[in-house]
Parts: structure tokens; C-alpha cells; sequence
């Protein structure tokens, strides 16, 4: 083996990628789900004890995350706290029609959840069947064949 004789540095380049807009977008996202949240809990506000003091309460953390989210030359724009669904779903019959539907629609999602989970079930021990079966199988051409020599 040679001694390394010499080592030679080059120099450093600068950065030539632009800088990411992750935080940007990283913010936008969390006040999209604030925004969300804040809906969903205007819409579900008269089926919880003291639902609308939560609601008031989400929807104020919903502004501030979405103030933090805006550039700073947008001002107060967008800051009513009003989102489409929450103003969809003010009316008092419309908001039990919502959580009714929004129920309806969890069943569903719960009972296709269960016939897939039912489904893995079937599959795993189909597998699980074949496997054996075919454990045997090898065993015993593998003792037969031992037999034989």
C-alpha cells in the first residue's frame, strides 16, 4: 500500500438551487386544516355540551393560523371567521341535517372498513391453508427421499 503523497482541496461553490418554499407551503397546510377544523366544528357545535363556546374557541385559533399563514400585504382580508361551510352551515336545522349526513356517511365508511378487514381475514387464512399444505407436502418428499439414500 502507498502513503497518500498528497491531498488536494477544491474550493467550495455557492448554492446554485433555489432556496425551498417549504415553510410557505407548510404553514398554508396547517391553516387549510385549521380552516377545516374550524368548519367542521361549527357544523357539529349544537350535538356537544357547550358547543359553541369550542366552536368560537377553534374558530379564533382557525384566524390566528391563518394570519400566521398569509403574507404580510394581505392585511385583514379573509379574517371574518366565516368559511363557506360554516356559513353553509349556520342554520340550526341545516347544521343537524350536516352532522346527520356526515354520520351517515361514517357508518358507511366503518362498514366498508370492516368488510375489507374481512376480507384480509379470508385471505390470511387461504394463505395461511396453502402454506401448510405445501410445508407437508415438502416434508414428505424430503423423509422419502431420505429413506431411499
Amino acid at each position: 500500500m502507498e502513503p497518500i503523497t498528497s491531498v488536494i482541496v477544491a474550493p467550495t461553490a455557492d448554492r446554485k438551487t433555489a432556496p425551498s418554499s417549504f415553510g410557505a407551503t407548510l404553514r398554508a397546510a396547517a391553516a387549510g386544516a385549521a380552516e377545516g377544523l374550524a368548519a367542521a366544528s361549527v357544523v357539529l357545535a349544537p350535538l356537544a355540551p357547550a358547543g359553541m363556546v369550542l366552536a368560537g374557541a377553534v374558530r379564533g385559533v382557525a384566524q390566528a393560523a391563518a394570519g400566521a399563514a398569509r403574507p404580510a400585504s394581505s392585511g385583514m382580508a379573509g379574517l371574518s371567521g366565516t368559511t363557506p361551510l360554516a356559513s353553509a352551515a349556520a342554520g340550526g336545522a341545516d347544521g343537524f341535517e350536516a352532522a346527520r349526513t356526515l354520520q351517515a356517511e361514517g357508518q358507511s365508511f366503518n362498514l366498508r372498513y370492516l368488510e375489507l378487514q374481512e376480507r384480509m381475514q379470508r385471505e390470511t387464512r387461504e394463505f395461511t391453508a396453502v402454506s401448510n399444505i405445501m410445508k407437508v407436502r415438502h416434508d414428505a418428499a424430503r423423509a422419502a427421499i431420505q429413506n431411499v439414500q
